[in-house]
């Protein structure tokens, strides 16, 4: 996979078991520079470990601004986990979406992993 532009350098914003104190924060631990609660609108839980677009909703958790010399290895770490294919934004249950996820520093762009949407073919 060729390395992320700069344009597509987003940080993580994760809302189950990669958040500090859950089981899968170990892809995260030492790879990002900083980290800042924020709350994902226009998403609900589904149940603990997905989320789903639904307006009015809002999901809590945490934005991850991943390492620069790490960014593709700890990405693509993540996109293993949630069991995304090598160079693909869709897998079978979770999509790598851009959002736009609010903190107490203001908006930010992010990935999300999230439920993939229905095409409309």
């Amino acid at each position: 996979m060729p390395p992320a532009s700069d344009a597509d350098r987003l940080p993580l914003f994760v809302f189950g078991t990669l958040r500090l104190g859950h089981e899968n924060h170990h892809y995260l631990d030492g790879h990002y520079e900083q980290m800042l609660a924020a709350s994902l609108h226009g998403y609900v839980r589904l149940h603990p470990l997905m989320i789903a677009r639904q307006e009015g909703g809002v999901v809590e958790g945490e934005l991850y601004f991943l390492a620069d010399d790490e960014y593709e290895a700890t990405l693509a770490g993540c996109d293993e986990l949630e069991e995304l294919p090598p160079g693909e934004l869709v897998g079978r249950d979770y999509e790598r979406k851009r959002v736009i996820v609010t903190t107490v520093s203001g908006p930010f762009e992010a990935w999300a992993y999230v439920q993939p949407e229905a095409s409309s073919a």
